[in-house]
């Protein structure tokens, strides 16, 4: 297991910090926060760059785009809005359609003008950065959805969802219609991340389990379990064969050996 390093910590909120992105071309850290504010930081020197109230209800998710001055935000107030840094940070669009809080966003790494959201309605809607209405919404899980992740695989683009009735789906992008299930978790699933360039999907869920899938075949390569509560981010460090947790009652790095059988990840 890899021992972590803490650099530095600081205070941002008396309130829960549900999502913080880097912004490298800037030096900045981007937080949303249960007050319902974004805060802007200077991630080397931690002074504040902006604070400004964003929505009406908790920010479950931000998320940046690659090229231009654009951050999505998404909340409990059910709308998802677009911010401007170049110009003030107005609000450049309001995204209207979930009938629920959305628990996240996602851009497409194929295509960054166009964007997935995960809501507890029990969808996942498509937008496109030009438009307020949806695109097109995909409706298969039975309870909210809280996590969605893009992956691309034969010159074809997928979309994985994890939900609040335990189970992961993957839905074909063109055909708008759901491939495959994955079962196996016995509480929601939380969070859902696929391997940059192993054939492998890693979900978590509060069953205190990460499951690893084969991504072609679907097959469940293996379940693991850290005793550090339940899992609620996943991320890969770029560049690394090494996957971040984010659990109740820590973080944890492991590093995936390869895509088949029990030796996929070792702590």
């Amino acid at each position: 297991m890899m021992a972590l390093k803490e650099v530095v910590i600081f205070a941002v909120v008396g309130l829960a910090v549900r999502s913080a992105k880097f912004i490298p071309r800037k030096n900045w850290i981007v937080t949303g926060a249960d007050d319902a504010f974004i805060r802007v930081y200077n991630y080397n020197t931690l002074e504040k760059i902006i604070e400004f109230e964003a929505h009406q209800d908790f920010i479950r998710s931000v998320a940046v785009h690659p090229t231009l001055p654009y951050l999505l935000s998404a909340s409990d107030d059910k709308t998802i809005k677009l911010w401007d840094w170049e110009n003030g940070w107005i609000c450049a669009r309001i995204f209207e359609g979930h009938s629920h809080y959305v628990m996240q966003v996602a851009l497409n790494p194929k295509d960054s003008d166009t964007f997935a959201s995960a809501s507890l309605d029990g969808t996942v809607k498509i937008w496109s950065i030009g438009s307020s209405a949806p695109s097109f919404t995909l409706d298969g899980h039975s309870k909210g959805v809280n996590c969605v992740d893009y992956f691309d695989a034969d010159n074809k683009t997928y979309l994985y969802s994890g939900s609040d009735d335990f189970t992961a789906k993957v839905w074909d992008y063109q055909t708008k219609s759901c491939v495959q299930t994955l079962e196996g978790h016995l509480h929601n699933v939380t969070a859902v991340c696929v391997h940059p360039k192993l054939p492998l999907v890693i979900t978590g869920s509060e069953d205190e389990t990460v499951r690893i899938w084969h991504a072609a075949t679907y097959k469940l390569e293996n379940t693991l379990k850290y005793d550090l509560g339940r899992i609620w981010a996943i991320k890969f460090i770029k560049g690394t064969n090494q996957v971040v947790f984010g659990c109740d009652y820590g973080i944890l790095v492991v590093k995936i050996n390869g895509s088949d059988g029990s030796d996929s990840v070792k702590e």
